[in-house]
């Protein structure tokens, strides 16, 4: 089981990022994603301010809600707190939460180099 950063979700549905192949190859690859709510949030939030419609922006999370692989994992409050602990920077508390939920999982797959970072200073292996 993986936990799966927004990026990969964007590279894999934006046909022409430079990592869409890889990404789509990536998610493809794993047998299991569990997908962080504040993914979908994120996902949501892009889409939005990138101009889709919002028929469109349901297209997107929908097929990762409905997806067989997908598994959500929801917060109660656990994630949230550990990544007030993981706060440095405010501006990175998305990714902390993440990064929380990932700790659980030992498994993180993200195109954000300084996620990554933070990830293998915990221990967590990162793809790609």
């Amino acid at each position: 089981m993986t936990v799966i950063d927004t990026n990969v979700f964007i590279y894999a549905t934006l046909r022409d990022s430079e990592f869409n192949s890889e990404a789509r190859n990536l998610l493809a690859s794993l047998e299991r994603w569990i997908v962080p709510s504040m993914v979908l949030y994120e996902l949501y939030w892009f889409f939005r301010e990138e101009g889709y419609s919002g028929e469109d922006i349901m297209k997107v999370v929908s097929s990762i809600l409905k997806g067989p692989r997908t598994k959500i994992i929801g917060d109660g409050g656990k994630y949230t707190k550990r990544a007030l602990e993981l706060t440095k920077n405010p501006k990175r508390f998305n990714d902390m939460v993440i990064l929380a939920t990932a700790e659980d999982f030992k498994r993180l797959a993200t195109y954000d180099k300084r996620l990554k970072k933070d990830a293998e200073k915990l221990g967590i292996k990162t793809l790609p």
